[in-house]
């Protein structure tokens, strides 16, 4: 490791069948796959990205599986994250509102009282079946920037389709900047 490398973990959060193991493989360069096999536990990645010139990113990516049947397990390998993707399925209300839990669970096990979260509201190219609308996603990180603030934490939204591969590369550079930024 060089002196302008530097090495992040973070976790990929969210209910079950929201697509984060398939913005996990997008963004590792595997495209897109319309099915997917259930993460038991967690699944981990490891990619390095130059964002700057000569200035390295080592993301060390934790797809922690998001079935209720994993959550007495899923404590351990929140450990030391430094940051995270939420993901909620634009198309399933119920993914939006557990949300909050995944935060709570985040900050309880991470190690940390705030970290970074990206708020990420996948399957957009779903437009027809959207049933979560962004103005909601918005509020949710307006009212988590007012508890964070007072860590120099800030978090933010984007809309996401691990299919078409909208904004996927920005929601890990936005995650990695708030990291660095935050650390």
């Amino acid at each position: 490791m060089n002196q302008s490398e530097f090495i992040f973990k973070i976790t990929l959060i969210g209910d079950g069948a929201v697509g984060k193991t398939s913005i996990r493989q997008r963004y590792m360069g595997h495209g897109f796959k319309e099915s997917h096999l259930m993460t038991l536990g967690a699944d981990f990645s490891v990619i390095e990205k130059e964002f700057r010139k000569g200035e390295s990113w080592l993301y060390q990516i934790w797809d922690i599986a998001g079935q209720k049947i994993f959550e007495s397990i899923r404590a351990r390998f929140y450990k030391g994250s430094m940051g995270a993707l939420l993901v909620f399925d634009v198309t399933d209300k119920q993914t939006f509102r557990n949300c909050l839990s995944w935060v709570r669970e985040l900050y309880r096990f991470s190690g940390s009282d705030a970290i970074p979260v990206v708020l990420l509201a996948n399957k957009s190219d779903l437009r027809s079946r959207r049933s979560v609308d962004m103005k909601r996603a918005d509020k949710f990180v307006r009212i988590l920037n007012e508890g964070t603030a007072s860590y120099g934490v800030t978090n933010y939204v984007l809309e996401t389709s691990a299919k078409t591969g909208q904004n996927i590369e920005s929601a890990f550079k936005l995650l990695g900047e708030a990291i660095r930024t935050r650390f």
